[in-house]
């Protein structure tokens, strides 16, 4: 139980540390909409502001994918899971779990075994997309390891009745 709690803490501090780089992008974001705007009132606008805004939300998204799990911000679609009796719920769970985590790390692997063939770039001011793809790709693996976490932290739960109890109380509804 307690290499759970290391290894919840790492996972959580990798999170942290992607949400304020998505933070940062999404302040950039900010900062050059209102430039383009500000910009346009004077006569003469940004040359590439979408694309610029474009790949600073490919940074956002995927870099904060991970981080929105590991707190429960995103939905499930798990209703179906509070109507079967006693443990099988909490099987039904687990095995989504799994399954999610498998997705996620099959994904993450897809995307860094294609991340060398990536060779395209921006139509108006040539911006090479392989950084971008290999933020994208780091955000998914991001992603991948908090599945996987709670994938792991089912399993355990199976074991701990505590731990079982505290992840049916985070069921969604």
């Amino acid at each position: 139980m307690r290499i759970l709690k290391k290894v919840e803490t790492v996972v959580e501090r990798i999170t942290r540390y992607s949400a304020y780089i998505a933070a940062a992008a999404l302040i950039f974001n900010m900062l050059l909409i209102v430039a383009y705007i500000v910009s346009r009132v004077f006569g003469s606008a940004i040359i590439g502001t979408e694309e610029y805004v474009s790949f600073a939300q490919v940074i956002v998204i995927s870099i904060a994918f991970g981080y929105t799990h590991f707190n429960r911000g995103l939905v499930h679609v798990g209703f179906f899971m509070k109507k079967l009796p006693g443990k099988g719920s909490y099987i039904a769970w687990l095995l989504d779990n799994w399954i999610s985590a498998a997705v996620c790390i099959l994904w993450a692997y897809q995307s860094f075994v294609r991340y060398p063939f990536v060779k395209q770039a921006s139509t108006m001011l040539n911006i090479v997309h392989k950084p971008f793809y290999l933020v994208m790709t780091i955000g998914i693996s991001i992603y991948a390891l908090s599945q996987l976490f709670e994938a792991i932290k089912c399993t355990v739960g199976l074991f701990n009745k505590d731990l079982c109890q505290e992840i049916q109380d985070d069921y969604p509804a």
